[in-house]
């Protein structure tokens, strides 16, 4: 198993965290597993062209063109990200616009993919918003939504100074490797 997951966390704190105890957890259990921090890429803006939609391939030349091959080699993706006014954070989001030469083609078809979410709401709506925001893409790219996480913090350490918090990681994290 391959695991991947995407950090759209404009800081180093509480999602890239989460995301690396998985990653961390999943490693211990022999899986391939990579962390993609997009606060330290390059990615432009979607440009809409839709060249893509015919090459499969998308026209901009940045760090995405690193990312794509490692996408496609995934068994697993995890798209983490903060939650920004009750939807993922401007980074993420960005992102999953350059999902765009994947979505006419068959490539990501059934991957399996995790949405990790964190925030200082515990209104459902918001946490639903969020979480749909990946569930979304996932449809769109027809890929197998499995799971989520979403955990509250609103200081810098929360996450990782809450055991509670650390015991539900480490079990999302055996479940992934179950599924």
């Amino acid at each position: 198993m391959n695991i991947i997951a995407i950090c759209g966390s404009p800081r180093r704190g509480n999602t890239e965290f989460i995301l690396k105890r998985i990653l961390t957890k999943a490693g211990e259990l022999g899986v391939k597993t990579g962390l993609v921090l997009l606060r330290e890429k390059r990615i432009e803006f979607c440009d809409g062209c839709l060249s893509c939609d015919a090459s499969g391939k998308c026209n901009i030349r940045d760090d995405m063109q690193i990312i794509y091959p490692k996408i496609e080699e995934a068994d697993l993706i995890i798209l983490g990200s903060p939650n920004y006014f009750s939807n993922v954070s401007g980074m993420m989001k960005n992102f999953i616009d350059r999902m765009h030469p994947f979505y006419k083609d068959a490539k990501l078809k059934d991957k399996k993919i995790v949405g990790v979410v964190v925030g200082a709401s515990n209104k459902i709506e918001t946490i639903e918003k969020s979480i749909n925001c990946i569930k979304v893409a996932s449809d769109l790219l027809t890929m197998s939504f499995v799971g989520d996480l979403y955990l509250i913090a609103r200081d810098f350490q929360d996450i990782e100074n809450n055991p509670e918090n650390i015991k539900k990681i480490d079990e999302f994290a055996k479940n992934l490797i179950n599924l």
